[in-house]
């Protein structure tokens, strides 16, 4: 159970990370709590063709939980692609999300739910909130929904900005070379996400959030002829704007991924490493907290190391280094989201989230030995359960 300093302490955090934490409060679908916010008619169905279309593309707990804060407002047109028990359980009984900053239930009649994506078509925003072990199958999934002034929003762990725009150029039949880096012409921008939010899917039709929720971004490519580097950062805090989410605009987005995983991989990488233990058990026992530390070191030394390769000079040390601990000494017994992964045999995110910064750290000439210790444990098990 969180603490009520904790909560109250996070919208003071401003290092990213993305958890997905187990819980046992399990709300029944039909019967919805007191506090529900249930829109009227300026809502409902959300087809007012006057309200800009955000079309959410993995409406599980991270995709559900923000859509769900953007419908709210009856600022936007929300349309969420959803599959099997998840859909069927939303179009008949309503989406609901319980959370500790105030719940949510869109009824049936004003759920705007899609199966694929070709059904909903070109709209302004596209928020992709899929597990990195999605990357290569999301250029197909998007595109439907894509239009020159449609922006991205990818919510994901791990290094997955270069495939991504690389298959995704494929995918729109463009150059992909060194002079068009950091441009894109099928779309608008397409932004990185991180989130720090505890949210987890309890039962199809209800996410329940029970911690934080500060999502950060920053823009890997942006379409020259339709936009410029200051609109696109006011079209970020902008779209968030009428919601209660707390926002955090990333100007490199570089910087952002490697901060995020200063705390991913010693934590994420422990936990899985270990057969599947809590945050409390890696902060409390002598040992792994040494550890946890010298990962976190070996991860700031790539990090600044790739930040020097790229021309910055905004590097990350004990500043971050203290902020993540402070936050993993406050979690209690947290499941990180591979971990969770992991112990539920499900496909585990280790190329994008492990290899990738272990690989950039190799290329850097940067030693991280305790790190590819812990990615090669993980890979293992990977493998051993055909958690692919």
């Amino acid at each position: 159970m969180m603490s009520l300093t904790l909560l109250l302490s996070y919208t003071s955090l401003v290092f990213l990370l993305n958890i997905r934490c187990g819980s046992s409060f399990v709300v029944d679908f039909h019967q919805r709590p007191r506090n529900y916010h249930i829109l009227g008619s300026k809502n409902d169905g959300g087809n007012n063709n006057d309200l800009p279309t955000v079309a959410i593309v993995g409406s599980g707990a991270v995709g559900g939980y923000y859509g769900a804060r953007l419908w709210e407002t009856g600022a936007y047109s929300v349309k969420f692609q959803m599959r099997g028990e998840n859909y069927q359980a939303s179009v008949q009984n309503g989406f609901n999300v319980t959370s500790v900053l105030g719940n949510i239930y869109i009824p049936p009649e004003s759920l705007q739910a899609y199966e694929s994506t070709d059904e909903i078509g070109p709209v302004d925003w596209v928020i992709v909130a899929l597990k990195s072990t999605a990357v290569d199958a999301i250029p197909d999934l998007i595109y439907p929904l894509l239009q020159p002034s449609t922006r991205v929003l990818a919510i994901m762990n791990g290094m997955i900005e270069d495939d991504l725009l690389q298959q995704l150029k494929k995918r729109a039949s463009e150059d992909d070379d060194d002079t068009n880096e950091g441009t894109i012409q099928c779309c608008g921008a397409i932004y990185g996400g991180m989130a720090l939010v505890c949210s987890n899917r309890i039962t199809p039709g209800h996410v329940d959030h029970s911690y934080a929720g500060l999502l950060s971004g920053g823009v890997a490519a942006y379409n020259p002829d339709q936009t410029n580097p200051q609109e696109n950062e006011e079209a970020f805090n902008q779209l968030w704007e009428p919601t209660s989410i707390d926002t955090a605009y990333e100007p490199s987005l570089l910087r952002g991924r490697w901060k995020k995983m200063v705390w991913n991989l010693p934590f994420n990488g422990i936990s899985v490493a270990l057969g599947g233990v809590t945050v409390d058990k890696i902060v409390t026992d002598p040992g792994l907290r040494r550890l946890a530390y010298t990962v976190m070191d070996e991860t700031i030394a790539a990090a600044n190391a790739d930040l020097v390769k790229h021309g910055e000079q905004d590097f990350l040390g004990e500043k971050e280094k203290k902020q993540m601990m402070d936050l993993s000494d406050a979690m209690g017994p947290y499941r990180t989201s591979t971990m969770i992964d992991f112990t539920e045999r499900n496909s585990m995110e280790v190329r994008y989230l492990f290899r990738k910064p272990v690989e950039r750290a190799n290329k850097l000439n940067v030693p991280v030995p305790h790190l590819e210790t812990l990615v090669t444990q993980i890979e293992f098990f990977q493998k051993q359960y055909n958690l692919f």
